[in-house]
């Protein structure tokens, strides 16, 4: 790295610092008057407010750092251009690119930082600060032992419903299983039996009371105890942890659309929480394009122009973020895909931008 380099990249760091914690301040401050109305109804006490606001620092943090950044990078170039220090640098041959290319790498990784955040500190935060707020205590996230109505569809084509099953016995009653064709349109066998048991060692379900109709063979057979190894899927299966998506990580969240999936749930939702959280991260990294090339043209009196357009194109950002993100819960939109389309539209105007910047 050279001198050049450390000097902007220096700039830039202080610039986007300064920014984040003015952002952050801000946010803060229109928290306290809810905090107060809190603490004066006695819902919180003077502590857990306190407590309450280093939870929120990390949602305020992932919001405001795409800002943080636009301004700062504008800061930096803008100061570096008013010393005419953009101008000598390009008379001696040193193109706009070279210059704003530490400032992007930096951008960058701040992206990756604030993609950590929000898969995992993010959740755990939110979760603590809603509990604290609605005055309950923080339980971790466990299965319930029973459930009722459990649907589950398999690999295999096959289609369980058990009227209540317990995942710590490893029972169920009222069961029926439905077995179809490889392209599932057609129906081959309906199991039925009033009770059964899961077998861990032999890893399938021991019914007993059983009536077996095979539809292909047009027969119908009755057994005290059947047991199949098709039938494999255990009692936690059909059971799953019921929660907000913006709660869990994004390991969970996969993990609770494959059980969705399976049970036949609406994975709208999470889908939706999972795109945004790979794309909105790269927020920072693409508008530093945009703040790094509306600075970088000294012009007197217009540097409140050039900081009022670079706000004016962030919070641009959160609007159409917004909008796409709106069409992906409604299914309209596939929820990766809505995420980038923004990241796609300003990162092309930021390159736009960046190749004015060179004249």
């Amino acid at each position: 790295m050279k001198k050049l380099d450390i000097y902007i990249s220096k700039n830039f760091i202080k610039s986007f610092l300064l920014s984040l914690i003015a952002f952050i301040n801000i946010f803060i401050l229109s928290q306290l008057f809810k905090i107060i109305r809190y603490i004066t109804a006695g819902r919180m006490s003077v502590s857990e407010s306190a407590t309450y606001i280093l939870y929120l620092l990390p949602k305020i943090f992932i919001e405001v750092t795409p800002l943080a950044v636009l301004l700062g990078s504008l800061m930096c170039i803008n100061k570096m251009a008013s010393n005419l220090e953009i101008i000598s640098l390009k008379t001696s041959g040193i193109s706009f690119r070279r210059i704003a290319r530490y400032p992007i790498i930096i951008s960058f990784f701040i992206s990756l930082i604030v993609f950590q955040v929000m898969n995992k500190v993010h959740p755990m935060a939110l979760a603590k600060s809603r509990a604290l707020r609605a005055g309950r205590k923080i339980s971790e996230r466990v299965l319930p032992a029973t459930k009722n109505n459990a649907f589950l569809r398999t690999e295999d084509n096959l289609v369980y419903y058990i009227r209540q099953v317990d995942r710590v016995k490893n029972t169920g009653s009222l069961i029926e299983i439905i077995k179809l064709d490889k392209n599932f349109e057609k129906i081959e066998k309906i199991i039925t039996a009033k009770t059964g048991i899961f077998s861990v060692e032999k890893n399938s379900w021991i019914l007993k009371d059983a009536v077996v109709n095979n539809l292909r063979n047009k027969t119908q057979e009755t057994y005290k105890t059947y047991s199949n190894e098709e039938l494999d899927k255990a009692p936690e299966d059909f059971i799953t942890i019921q929660g907000d998506p913006d709660e869990l990580t994004n390991a969970e969240i996969r993990k609770a659309i494959r059980d969705i999936r399976i049970t036949g749930g609406d994975i709208k939702e999470p889908l939706s929480v999972l795109g945004k959280r790979y794309s909105f991260p790269f927020a920072s990294f693409i508008v530093s394009f945009l703040g790094l090339s509306l600075g970088s043209r000294y012009v007197r009196g217009a540097s409140a122009i050039s900081i009022a357009l670079s706000v004016g194109l962030g919070y641009s950002y959160y609007i159409v973020q917004a909008s796409f993100e709106a069409l992906s819960v409604n299914g309209i939109l596939n929820p990766f895909v809505s995420g980038w389309i923004p990241n796609i539209i300003f990162l092309s105007l930021g390159i736009y931008f960046m190749k004015r910047a060179e004249y």
